[in-house]
């Protein structure tokens, strides 16, 4: 799913990739698709501060849909499937007319090998969700100034820092400007490749994963999503989940794309 809300710029800069195909939609909601072995999902949202990060958003979803149909095309190669290194090149080396554009990623994937897998990697603030336990739990760190602040004030006190201090709301705005993103600008002495997080979850019948952008989740957080099981129709729970974000406070004010990934039990 995907809308342009009521985004001030009235600009759509989330892209996403879905299976097969890049989209860069201002309103739809994709069929369905049953996935036997290997899949890939991603979105990314192109941040606001540029009127042209609609067009680093789409570079990311392009770079990410290469490297996934040239692994489809050799599935026994051993470089990584999702190269970020790749990823953060390219979108770099974009039309430089499009200099300073940038975008964030949330990608989802499951390996032809790895039937019982699914990997996540992601940079800025776009989130990955599992459904456990009868809750959702946000599975990713943004990369924002907060986070880095709690990381920092951890260490300093020689300890370890829990996972749901991360993320936190209801801070000041700029607490939550991004550390890293993917940037348009082929001066890689200025623009290093971001901080990219990775992570493999072995996944069982029942499981649900959102991969969203921003929109989502600043506007509805995920302990007001609805679960799902077996008998939820995914495009009903991804239409209630678009009014609620329409009747919340923020009133959608920003881009929002969600993607659902559940693993049935036959």
């Amino acid at each position: 799913m995907t809308f342009q809300g009521n985004a001030t710029n009235d600009l759509q800069q989330d892209a996403f990739f879905f299976i097969d195909t890049c989209y860069h939609e201002k309103l739809g909601i994709t069929p369905i698709a049953i996935c036997g072995n290997a899949f890939c999902v991603a979105v990314s949202d192109g941040v606001a501060k540029s009127p042209l990060s609609e067009y680093a958003s789409q570079a990311v979803v392009k770079a990410v849909a290469q490297q996934w149909q040239s692994y489809l095309t050799n599935p026994a190669t051993q470089k990584p499937i999702i190269n970020i290194e790749q990823i953060h090149e390219q979108v770099a080396h974009a039309l430089q007319k499009y200099k300073g554009a940038c975008a964030t990623l949330a990608v989802l994937y499951r390996a032809i090998h790895s039937p019982n897998q699914v990997t996540i990697k992601h940079i800025g603030d776009s989130r990955v969700y599992l459904q456990c336990d009868n809750k959702w739990q946000c599975l990713t760190r943004d990369h924002n100034v907060l986070n880095e602040l709690i990381d920092d004030d951890a260490q300093a006190q020689g300890k370890a820092v829990n996972f749901s201090d991360y993320n936190r709301t209801g801070m000041a705005n700029y607490l939550y400007s991004l550390t890293d993103c993917l940037i348009i600008d082929s001066d890689l002495d200025s623009n290093p490749i971001p901080r990219c997080d990775s992570q493999t979850i072995s996944i069982q019948a029942g499981d649900c994963f959102v991969v969203c952008t921003d929109g989502v989740h600043d506007l509805v957080p995920c302990d007001e999503w609805q679960m799902i099981d077996k008998n939820t129709n995914l495009q009903d729970w991804l239409k209630n989940l678009r009014k609620q974000v329409y009747k919340s406070e923020g009133r959608a004010y920003d881009n929002a794309t969600a993607i659902l990934a559940y693993f049935s039990e036959e």
